[in-house]
């Protein structure tokens, strides 16, 4: 097969793991056996197979799966390649799922300085890469190098023009840490940027429905009952709205909601 049309195959497999990860499985095996001994297409689809194994809460195969992405993506691409430090990053979110924190900031610190060097310091991978490697050391409570990390990135994404949705997953996680640190105004304002943000460039999704969750929950944990049950509510009816009612973030809120609810009948509010 022609490397456009292994390409093309992987690009139409990917939109298919969202809704049917399990058929995704089936046709990244198939492709793999129609493409044996191509090492950059085995390695892609080792990738993704990964990320939809994971998906499917196989835990020990995706970490295999993604294991070998790497080998193949450095034997295809070499080590500093952007598409091998991608392949890392996702092998190092495996590590970090499994609660192997050390081998997760090792790898994704490799990744982040094969980007650096290859991409140079302001590029939007590398930013990428921060977010990525914050997230490990957010796991293991180390709030100072999660938030140099994320404010990191932060800038590099605030210089682009139009600044990318990735920047509101900086703002939400930045926030979380504020709340984490007790500072709850610091949080909620973190948390209305990027509500804002996702509204202006993304309007109603999920993202904004995730971000307007974290809102409601910040405010609820400072005790602003009311705004945090009217937050919620509109988080669960924008979650309902895209056909996300019964997923496992919009149970969450809606049992957010709910204790507000419940709080502001005790105080008759």
């Amino acid at each position: 097969m022609a490397q456009q049309d292994w390409q093309h195959r992987l690009k139409d497999i990917a939109v298919q793991a969202k809704e049917h990860p399990a058929g995704a499985e089936m046709a990244l095996r198939d492709l793999l056996r129609r493409e044996e001994g191509n090492d950059l297409c085995a390695a892609l689809a080792h990738d993704m197979l990964g990320r939809v194994l994971f998906a499917l809460k196989r835990v020990k195969e995706a970490l295999e799966a993604l294991e070998l992405s790497v080998t193949l993506m450095r034997r295809a691409k070499g080590d500093g390649s952007p598409m091998t430090c991608l392949a890392m990053q996702n092998l190092a979110h495996i590590y970090m799922a499994l609660g192997n924190l050390d081998k997760s900031i090792a790898l994704g610190r490799q990744a982040l300085d094969g980007l650096v060097a290859t991409c140079g310091e302001g590029h939007g991978l590398v930013a990428g890469a921060m977010l990525h490697l914050s997230a490990a050391y957010y796991s293991r409570r180390d709030f100072d190098e999660a938030e140099r990390l994320l404010r990191g990135a932060k800038e590099i994404w605030e210089s682009m023009t139009p600044v990318p949705p990735e920047l509101g997953t900086c703002l939400n996680n930045l926030g979380r840490i504020e709340e984490e640190r007790g500072n709850f105004a610091e949080g909620i304002a973190l948390h209305r940027q990027a509500v804002a943000l996702r509204t202006s460039l993304l309007g109603d999704h999920e993202d904004t429905a995730f971000s307007l969750g974290n809102l409601g929950v910040a405010l609820a944990s400072n005790g602003d009952w009311q705004e945090a049950a009217e937050t919620l509510e509109k988080a669960v009816a924008m979650y309902e709205k895209l056909g996300l009612g019964q997923s496992e973030l919009a149970e969450g809120y809606r049992g957010n909601l709910e204790v507000c609810r419940k709080k502001l009948a005790e105080t008759g509010a």
